[in-house]
């Protein structure tokens, strides 16, 4: 039976790879990997000679026909990202559901976790964590609105991730859509027009108030460069966590975790 083994690798230091991840690593037949520059890196760290196949979210049907294939021929294969879990954010997923479509149980797929930005996150962030949302990246433009929407309406906290591309326009937009939130309609998530709250009974003016009143964006949590050199953690007012990013442009490079608590 061929194994297709979903490896999580350092998000950062590059000793964060487990000793299993290093065994599995050295003993496949092939690794796919987003970046097959950033693995190599990786793999040579650890003097690991594995052939690699490039695969990411631009990969075409003949490609994901070809590691098919290998899994057919008994291949054992190793599923990487440039950093962290696969299928997190990620295409991995996509590859596994076609896996398990195309040959049921007679593959197996084994998880050698490891390193996730979500948790490492979490796990710094000073926020109750029993229970939380995982929203992803933000969309760039349609639905984005919505999204910033869900993390203000969720009764958990929130984590997504973002570049430093749009951090700054992230976190100002979640603001200003707060702070401009007002009364809320429960059913439809938006502004209630004010005619509309006017002209409500006293009863349901209250409920409109109780359930979707602005929050106090003050148990937001923004993490820079998890496990790299430059790690960085911004913890308190949205405000002062954005003055903070936009007077150093050094702190507007790497990934950003954003965790918007509760």
């Amino acid at each position: 039976m061929s194994t297709l083994y979903i490896v999580a690798t350092p998000i950062g230091n590059l000793e964060d790879l487990t000793m299993r991840a290093m065994r599995i690593l050295g003993e496949v037949d092939f690794v796919l990997c987003e970046d097959t520059r950033v693995t190599k890196n990786l793999l040579n760290h650890y003097n690991i000679n594995t052939p690699l196949i490039s695969y990411h979210q631009h990969s075409n049907l003949q490609k994901v026909e070809y590691i098919i294939s290998l899994l057919a021929e008994g291949k054992n294969l190793a599923l990487v990202t440039d950093a962290g879990t696969p299928g997190i954010s990620d295409p991995g997923g996509m590859l596994v559901q076609k896996v398990i479509e195309e040959f049921g149980e007679d593959v197996k797929i084994e998880s050698v976790p490891g390193a996730s930005a979500v948790t490492a996150a979490l796990s710094i962030s000073g926020i109750s964590a029993d229970k939380f949302f995982f929203l992803g990246f933000p969309p760039h433009k349609k639905g984005r609105q919505t999204f910033l929407k869900k993390i203000l309406q969720s009764e958990y906290p929130v984590v997504v991730y973002e570049s430093k591309h749009r951090i700054i326009k992230f976190l100002e937009e979640l603001k200003a859509l707060n702070e401009a939130s007002g009364v809320l309609s429960p059913e439809e998530g938006e502004v209630a027009e004010a005619e509309e709250f006017e002209s409500a009974s006293k009863k349901k003016r209250k409920k409109f108030k109780e359930e979707k009143k602005p929050i106090h964006l003050t148990s937001v949590v923004v993490c820079r460069e998890i496990s790299k050199m430059f790690e960085t953690v911004y913890r308190g007012e949205l405000d002062s966590i954005i003055e903070k990013i936009k007077s150093n442009e050094n702190d507007q490079k790497g990934e950003f975790v954003v965790i918007v608590g509760k």
